[in-house]
């Protein structure tokens, strides 16, 4: 099943680049709509060659593809804001949310009803949700806060657009749907110009060099996610969902403390212990 590779390849690259972007929105750019428009410029730009190697052309179907363009947009948008607001422990574990919404998007869609089983799972996944928020002061209060709502609407946006992305690379092919959603969400991301004009002017090689590193690590696994997608969404979402950024966060707070975030080992072994809860209930709501 190649759609499974594809699908780890994709979680273990964006985990890369979960870390990679908490550590440029920490020390070197502070304007997170500056940070998601180079971002997503210098994402198409590292995927125009290789959609011109594969022969790209026009689509053939517009509807689903305006759809992906739209989501990929503010998906972007939505999830900048969320590198800059949550710890990388907090909002990797949150992806599992994606499996609950497309399951639920999936049911609307072909109109079929969830079992007793499948409403537990995410009564589960919602309960872990809860812990896997935890800080020192051990309060639930800190799951019910805006930045753990726009996270379950980034959670959301994302769903759809794995949706609408299945649904256009049937008609219009990978490279088609992946290049032209990519040139159509940048043109859509110019609404975000007028929130960073001064810094482009004093944009610096290294902010460009940051966000190109991490441009690179997330490309390749979006090019991994949508050819996984097209093999099958829920397996491909749950296997994505994996929080590979909170291993390698949880090292960076071992051996370099002031690097990115640092909990005690209580917090982060009940965030992990929540995160797997949610991973294999996620799995089993796609069986």
């Amino acid at each position: 099943m190649p759609y499974v590779i594809f699908s780890w390849l994709a979680s273990v690259l964006f985990g890369t680049e979960a870390v990679l972007g908490k550590l440029t929105s920490k020390y070197s750019i502070t304007n997170p709509w500056f940070f998601c428009f180079v971002w997503s410029l210098i994402v198409f730009v590292f995927t125009l060659p290789l959609a011109i190697m594969n022969n790209v052309g026009a689509p053939s179907e517009w509807g689903n593809l305006l759809m992906v363009s739209l989501f990929y947009a503010l998906s972007g948008i939505v999830y900048t804001w969320l590198i800059f607001a949550l710890d990388v422990t907090v909002l990797s574990p949150m992806w599992n949310f994606r499996t609950v919404f497309s399951v639920i998007l999936g049911a609307i869609m072909l109109r079929q009803m969830l079992t007793p089983y499948q409403y537990i799972l995410i009564g589960i996944i919602f309960i872990a949700g809860l812990l896997v928020n935890l800080d020192e002061r051990l309060t639930l209060r800190s799951f019910f806060r805006w930045p753990i709502f726009i996270a379950l609407v980034e959670m959301m946006i994302v769903a759809l657009l794995g949706i609408y992305t299945n649904k256009s690379i049937a008609t219009n092919g990978y490279w088609v749907t992946t290049i032209w959603s990519e040139g159509i969400g940048q043109v859509m991301l110019l609404i975000l110009l007028p929130k960073f004009l001064k810094e482009i002017q004093t944009i610096s090689t290294k902010q460009i060099g940051a966000l190109s590193i991490m441009s690179l690590a997330g490309t390749t696994g979006m090019l991994a996610a949508n050819a996984a997608y097209a093999g099958n969404v829920g397996i491909a979402s749950t296997i994505i969902s994996l929080p590979f950024s909170m291993v390698i966060a949880l090292a960076l707070s071992i051996f370099v403390p002031k690097l990115l975030e640092k909990h005690t080992l209580k917090i982060y072994a009940i965030r992990f212990s929540a995160a797997a809860v949610m991973i294999v209930s996620a799995l089993k709501l796609t069986m």
